[in-house]
């Protein structure tokens, strides 16, 4: 389960930031099972060889150590944390944010096995087999269906998962609040630059301009 008290740490760009240098002197490989992850870097978690505690997660020589993080991925992060454990309270978070910002990456960071996470892009690509970015629009109703459904079970607490994270644009306030309090969630916000976000976006090749679209789109719809 997610712990609170860390939330705020792994969201900090300092955090980012070494995580993401620690990653391209890995060459984007998990240093347990040595697979390759450079097509797709937000599987690849900083994890802190020295468990994280509230009473050592403000050390800097604990938990900003490039030394004590290994990057791996979230297969081996689950095993070496042996996370088949007892069912705890189920916590629910919306985890909102402009496209491209590193919400799944954050995700991947806090969740664990057993956690259900509600992300539309991985939905998208679960039923076309087309790639991440690519998001055919004759799918976008049943796509839209899938993702309201497990919505709908995260609500009544349906199945055994310990927390359930929603990821999503959410750009207007009233409408995550709104499912915030309809879910019983807490809301964690991942930022970015829109200009950088546009950077990034123009990194996908075919699909930049559209997601460019997208970046711009959530920056006007915003409402802090």
């Amino acid at each position: 389960m997610a712990k609170p008290w860390a939330i705020s740490f792994y969201n900090s760009k300092a955090w980012q930031d070494l995580r993401w240098a620690r990653i391209l002197q890995e060459n984007f490989r998990c240093q347990d099972c040595g697979e390759d992850y450079t097509l797709n870097p937000a599987e690849l978690i900083g994890h802190h060889m020295v468990t994280l505690t509230p009473g050592n997660i403000q050390d800097k020589n604990v938990a900003m150590n490039p030394r004590l993080i290994k990057i791996v991925c979230k297969k081996c992060h689950d095993k070496e944390h042996h996370r088949f454990g007892q069912r705890t309270a189920q916590n629910v978070f919306l985890v909102y944010g402009p496209p491209l910002s590193g919400k799944k990456t954050l995700v991947n960071q806090l969740a664990e096995r057993g956690d259900i996470i509600v992300d539309i892009d991985l939905l998208w690509q679960a039923v076309s087999l087309c790639g991440l970015h690519d998001k055919p629009d004759t799918l976008k109703r049943n796509v839209f269906a899938m993702r309201d459904m497990l919505i709908g079970q995260v609500r009544t607490r349906t199945g055994h998962w310990d927390s359930a994270y929603i990821i999503g644009g959410y750009a207007r306030k009233i409408e995550r609040e709104q499912l915030a309090a309809k879910l019983g969630a807490s809301l964690l916000f991942v930022g970015g630059e829109q200009e950088a976000l546009k950077a990034r976006a123009g990194a996908l090749g075919i699909h930049g301009p559209e997601w460019c679209g997208y970046i711009d789109k959530w920056f006007r719809d915003y409402q802090e």
